[in-house]
């Protein structure tokens, strides 16, 4: 009678957890559970790389969508003398590479990854917020449209694989160029006195602001944390994972460790960028800049800006904030351009604001990168008809 009760008892409580998994998978994927083996802080930890100089390779991006993925490699790339080799040496820049967990990437809460980046010491908490690869909302940009912040692969919680479309994909890690950061869009006035105070209120512009690039001789630590998913607030923060589930406890320390710590997903030690050598292509400017199609230096029937102090031979593409390759030019210090006020200039390209199908170009942001030999630079300008 004893043994029927125990049995009884036994056959009560396995059904009771079948109702509560059946329960929770209604609202919470499998996938959700921590991989077996590793311990809470084996699981959170995102393995992180840093090495100087540029990430390249053969990846193709979807230019259909906002949303862009990669993940079909066409082969490995070669340099001019055809050697294989994805990683390009260029001054003053970093690549750093980490690994997806496919894990986290299933739970509700998972709203993407941010780069961190700081110098001279591994002190965490002077750590400057570089990049967010973001499932959250996107960025609001001047005219109402979104800039992605996911370039990825999504994860099917059915196959646990990373899909892009309907197609397999294979960037499990993900790269990010430092200093080629997005940055941040700030509205700020167009003219200003010598101590930075506005003097033209009713006349400001959207400038893209990235956050300075890691410089040569300085010892650089990168980390990348999980961002939380936004929920009530658009409040864009790390994800908080208490390194304790008894929450009694951590309401009277006040606030467990995080798992989620930006101290634990460093990279093991630091990299130190090449240094830059001539040509200096960060001397490269755009004239003028922003672009007014009413002003004065804009003559009746024609459209031009000038890429200044270029060297005797570069390549200069031109892309819109979104990736797209608008036009390509190439510079020959011996063309002998001529200057916008008249005169001509060995060292300057113009471009006439037309795509490569020959039509004028929109207004709006666009980015410029400049590459000459082994060196490159990038930075923006602006078109406003």
């Amino acid at each position: 009678m004893i043994q029927d009760a125990g049995r009884d008892l036994q056959h009560r409580v396995l059904l009771l957890l079948a109702l509560a998994l059946v329960a929770g998978a209604a609202s919470v994927p499998v996938a959700r559970a921590q991989d077996p083996g590793q311990t809470p802080q084996q699981f959170w930890h995102i393995p992180v790389w840093a090495m100087p100089g540029a990430w390249q390779d053969s990846t193709v991006l979807s230019r259909r969508n906002m949303e862009k993925c990669g993940g079909v490699f066409r082969g490995p790339l070669c340099d001019a003398e055809g050697r294989v080799d994805s990683l390009r040496a260029q001054a003053r820049t970093v690549t750093v590479r980490f690994l997806r967990n496919r894990w986290v990437e299933a739970r509700p809460d998972f709203g993407g990854y941010r780069i961190y980046r700081v110098t001279n010491t591994p002190d965490s908490a002077s750590m400057m917020l570089l990049r967010r690869f973001s499932v959250n909302d996107s960025i609001p940009a001047p005219g109402g449209s979104f800039f992605p912040l996911w370039h990825f692969s999504r994860l099917d919680l059915a196959t646990m694989a990373f899909k892009c479309g309907s197609e397999a994909a294979y960037d499990s890690i993900l790269t990010f160029v430092d200093p080629d950061s997005n940055g941040s869009y700030q509205k700020v006035c167009r003219k200003v006195d010598h101590l930075g105070r506005c003097i033209t209120k009713d006349d400001s512009v959207w400038k893209l602001v990235a956050p300075p690039g890691p410089h040569e001789g300085f010892r650089t630590w990168y980390s990348v944390t999980y961002e939380a998913r936004n929920t009530l607030d658009n409040n864009y923060e790390d994800l908080y994972v208490p390194d304790s589930s008894d929450t009694a406890l951590c309401r009277r320390l006040g606030a467990c460790p995080n798992l989620n710590d930006k101290a634990a997903n460093m990279t093991p030690g630091p990299v130190v960028p090449a240094p830059a050598g001539a040509p200096n292509l960060e001397t490269v400017h755009v004239v003028p800049n922003p672009f007014r199609g009413s002003e004065a230096w804009d003559p009746v029937g024609g459209n031009m800006i000038q890429f200044t102090n270029l060297p005797d031979q570069a390549r200069i593409r031109i892309y819109t904030v979104a990736g797209e390759l608008v036009r390509e030019l190439q510079h020959r210090g011996d063309s002998g351009q001529p200057l916008l006020g008249g005169g001509s200039c060995s060292n300057c390209e113009g471009w006439d604001l037309k795509n490569a199908e020959g039509r004028d170009v929109a207004s709006g942001i666009y980015i410029y990168r400049v590459e000459s030999g082994s060196f490159s630079a990038q930075s923006r300008f602006v078109v406003i008809r």
